[in-house]
């Protein structure tokens, strides 16, 4: 088990790295441009070796030999190249735009007799963020599903460059909202690694709390919504007061609801009274057995198994092959979890447990939120029972120059920031999403499946249409 900090980058090939990736040894996290210091374009890729980050980096001197035949999880971060930086890759299978709607988009078309294409979107009904989905379909049977995303694209990483360290954690919580606290921690770690600093465990402690906090509310918000989806109201408006009940308590102990501006890199700006930190157990613990009775009556409802049950199954080999993180890849067998694998925080003083369920289909993810909401309730009343004294936070130099890598495990999964800093200002920043993970997965999932249930089956993945975008 090795700490979350910022690996040393190592100088290689792309043909090293296709050999470390076609090894079997190597999980492929993230891929990104990011030029040096005298103006060279170069590429890094970051692998997870056995448990071990390494970053490796590769000079552009020309075009870079796709990874994709080896790895399909790299297919959107070459896209990506290609798109933003206009790098080429040789042998990759589908060149076409993914962050630009500037240029000519041809979706994929399925032929046949019958076969008839059904566009949802970009503008849906209700608050959900802008998407297209473009359904071939046979009758109801979903023959095949396009996503065509990157409405919300905001230039996010562009936006840090220049800026001082402190407003790189509001910049960081505006990526993606309900996970606001988990990319503030991310960057901060990310900070924290670039100049050896190391955050009080008093510090550590309290972020812990709302890391899990953040988890507890958005899988009880998740199940309620997958409740609400398939017409069983009971335990969607339930939910919702359970959750509410989470960030009233939040509010009167910790003075916030959602945890925006407590993440600082050094630390957190509040502490915790002993009175707001028994008060807060409580409130856990009464929200946690109030969730744990609706949502054993809610998979106990027969028409919710019914439409839950064998519904959106994605497999092992294509999560695997995917990289797919987070709930969606436990729920399909893939046991990897950031709190686990790469420790950080007080995460490396305390044993997380990580369920897993093999079958993949929405009862899966659905029974992987409502354990994960167990754990994190356990992990929880641990910490505020051995909460340390001291001081929350450790200075952080405003100025100086040096690099930094953090990875967290978000509500979504797997968060992953890596921030270039040149005389106490942003140089370079970027952020490796879940949801910019997980989306390339959801076609897998809804194929084969009638149209009226993707609906269901995209709740079930919950991705953040933001947070991909950047």
């Amino acid at each position: 088990m090795r700490a979350n900090l910022t690996p040393r980058e190592t100088e290689s090939s792309v043909e090293a790295v296709l050999r470390l990736l076609e090894s079997g040894k190597a999980r492929l996290v993230s891929i990104f441009a990011a030029a040096d210091d005298s103006g060279a374009a170069r590429v890094r890729y970051i692998a997870d070796v056995n448990r071990e980050y390494r970053i490796i980096g590769v000079p552009v001197t020309g075009a870079l030999q796709s990874a994709t035949p080896v790895s399909p999880a790299a297919a959107w971060y070459e896209r990506e190249l290609h798109d933003r930086y206009g790098i080429e890759i040789d042998g990759h299978p589908d060149l076409r735009p993914l962050v630009s709607h500037l240029a000519d988009y041809r979706f994929l078309e399925a032929q046949g007799v019958g076969v008839c294409e059904l566009p949802v979107g970009p503008i849906h009904a209700g608050i959900i963020e802008p998407g297209h989905f473009r359904f071939s379909i046979v009758g109801d049977t979903v023959l095949h599903l396009e996503p065509r995303l990157f409405y919300t694209y905001k230039g996010t990483e562009k936006l840090f460059e220049g800026d001082t360290l402190a407003n790189g954690v509001m910049l960081a919580e505006s990526v993606s909202g309900d996970n606001c606290f988990s990319h503030a921690v991310a960057f901060s770690q990310s900070v924290e690694n670039a100049f050896g600093i190391s955050v009080p465990p008093r510090g550590r402690s309290i972020r812990l709390l709302g890391l899990e906090l953040e988890r507890m509310v958005a899988h009880i918000a998740d199940l309620g919504a997958l409740c609400g989806d398939v017409g069983c109201a009971v335990p969607a408006v339930y939910t919702a007061r359970i959750k509410e009940s989470l960030l009233q308590a939040s509010a009167c102990c910790f003075g916030t609801r959602f945890w925006r501006g407590i993440a600082i890199p050094g630390g957190v700006r509040r502490d915790l009274s002993a009175e707001n930190a028994r008060a807060f157990g409580h409130a856990v613990a009464d929200a946690t057995a109030d969730f744990a009775d609706i949502a054993r009556i809610a998979l106990d409802t027969p028409s919710v198994l019914n439409r839950f049950e064998a519904t959106g199954v994605l497999g092992n080999k294509i999560a695997r092959d995917l990289g797919v993180v987070g709930p969606a890849a436990r729920a399909s067998g893939v046991r990897i979890d950031v709190r686990r694998d790469h420790p950080y925080g007080h995460y490396r003083n305390i044993a997380v447990e990580i369920p897993h369920f093999p079958l993949g289909d929405v009862l899966a993810r659905a029974h992987q939120r409502i354990e994960e909401t167990r754990v994190s309730a356990r992990l929880i009343q641990e910490t505020l029972h051995d909460l340390s004294a001291g001081i929350v936070r450790t200075p952080v130099p405003c100025d100086g120059s040096a690099e930094g890598f953090s990875a967290v495990e978000s509500p979504r999964g797997e968060l992953l920031y890596w921030i270039r800093i040149r005389d106490g200002k942003i140089a370079r920043c970027h952020i490796k999403s879940p949801s910019f993970q997980n989306w390339p997965s959801l076609p897998f999932a809804v194929h084969g499946n009638i149209t009226a249930d993707f609906p269901l089956i995209n709740k079930s993945f919950n991705l953040s249409y933001s947070g991909c975008d950047r």
